[in-house]
């Protein structure tokens, strides 16, 4: 098993001896193995240790396992207290997502502080079988089927290679103890659920299940990177960016027999389910009630507009929040870059992100705020009023474009539809004393 595990740490470049290693620690038999191993090899490590504080005596005994095996070993030992329950409830999530987070939280700030190289967790060849299944569950396409990475970015994982009757029988053999987490037999949760009643069943029909699963993720990874390659070069035909939003090109899109699979590659990283992507879909393929559909995810907001299916990251700053603008330099506290000035320059301008209008003393204080419905104003070169919907109907505006939309008033009268039109009733006369220019700056 030692030697296993040096070739695999050597074979796939995992880690070098020189490195400082943090080793997350439960005092379970996968942890102690690892930690066993890693000592033996001669590996530089410290222990992290999480009380979660939801066992309760139970939770108290393995800190105090694990501070002691530490010590025989000699080794720098990390323990931290969290109240899980707390956590889970200020950030409504379950009791398993709240462990992991804070977890992980701990354990970059532990390797920031005390530079360790590598962060390490005791996964191995089971949790790769379980982690397949899971996904698959949850519907995470062909990326879900490559399993646990060995290495990703900071996290190491060196005993990927060994089955879970492999780690015991080392434990056995070495007379290493550990601990019996009783949190891992309850059923309730997804992933002990698939361990204890789907695997030991499937083992029946396959007892190499894990050295199956093991080859088999292998395909899955390089098809993966060959799906990923093919719809990257379809992204620079179909898609572009521009001002922080993602265009689709909708009638490229259908010209592809992989269309799904195209959209599933470049949405499922913006957090959008695949439920919501076969939904887009077959929207797209029946044309039906198609301009307009709009779906969101917990970071993006999506909407097929006439030509184009439009991404944009959701909008952080509240659209109801109105500022008040005191004096042509009172602009720091802006959320777009507004420049006025005032000139002596009469000319009208033709660039869309500047307007020239009379200054007089009643036009402070200026408010800039979203566009709301029931918004109307007299489009310059018009006689009369136009509602801002059709305004925005007659530019064409998707609607991403129209919630980005500012309006700048003056006494709750439309000055400026920023970056398309002023008002009318704002324009140069032979009257005109003052001249104001206002600009949005790039």
């Amino acid at each position: 098993m030692l030697k296993r595990f040096e070739v695999n740490i050597n074979k796939n470049t995992l880690l070098n001896k020189t490195d400082k290693l943090l080793l997350a620690f439960s005092g379970g038999v996968d942890s102690v193995v690892l930690a066993d191993l890693l000592h033996k090899a001669g590996y530089n490590i410290e222990l992290a240790h999480c009380n979660f504080q939801l066992r309760g005596q139970e939770a108290k005994d393995d800190t105090a396992f694990c501070e002691n095996f530490a010590k025989s070993i000699n080794t720098k030992f990390h323990v931290i207290y969290f109240d899980t329950k707390a956590y889970a409830a200020e950030h409504k999530l379950s009791i398993q997502m709240a462990a992991r987070e804070l977890r992980y939280n701990w354990f970059k700030s532990l390797k920031a502080e005390h530079r360790f190289n590598y962060i390490l967790t005791a996964h191995h060849a089971n949790d790769n079988v379980e982690t397949v299944f899971v996904n698959l569950i949850r519907g995470t396409g062909i990326k879900g089927l490559q399993g646990i990475p060995e290495k990703q970015h900071d996290i190491v994982r060196p005993l990927l290679f060994a089955t879970k009757d492999e780690i015991k029988d080392y434990a056995i053999k070495n007379k290493l103890v550990f601990r019996e987490d009783s949190s891992n037999q309850e059923i309730k949760y997804k992933r002990n659920f698939i361990r204890h009643q789907i695997i030991p069943e499937l083992k029946k029909l396959n007892p190499a299940l894990e050295e199956t699963f093991a080859t088999s993720i292998q395909f899955f990874k390089q098809s993966a990177d060959i799906v990923a390659e093919f719809a990257h070069q379809k992204f620079k035909i179909i898609c572009k960016e521009d001002n922080n939003q993602l265009f689709i090109d909708i009638n490229l899109l259908l010209q592809e027999a992989q269309k799904e699979t195209l959209l599933f590659e470049w949405l499922y990283l913006k957090n959008f389910k695949t439920s919501q992507i076969q939904q887009l879909t077959e929207v797209l393929i029946t044309n039906k009630q198609m301009t307009g559909k709009q779906f969101s995810s917990s970071t993006h907001q999506l909407v097929v507009d006439r030509k184009y299916i439009i991404v944009q990251t959701i909008e952080k700053e509240p659209s109801e929040k109105v500022f008040v603008i005191k004096s042509i330099s009172d602009t720091a506290h802006l959320p777009i870059k507004l420049n006025f000035e005032e000139t002596s320059h009469r000319e009208f301008s033709k660039d869309k992100n500047e307007i020239t209008i009379a200054f007089s003393d009643n036009l402070f204080p200026l408010t800039l705020r979203k566009w709301k419905q029931g918004d109307k104003f007299k489009p310059l070169g018009l006689n009369g009023f136009k509602k801002l919907s059709d305004f925005f109907k007659d530019q064409k505006l998707s609607l991403f474009e129209k919630e980005a939309t500012w309006i700048l008033e003056s006494k709750e009268h439309i000055v400026w539809v920023v970056g398309y039109r002023m008002d009318d009733r704002c324009k140069l006369t032979d009257e005109t004393e003052k001249v104001i220019k206002i600009k949005i700056s790039i």
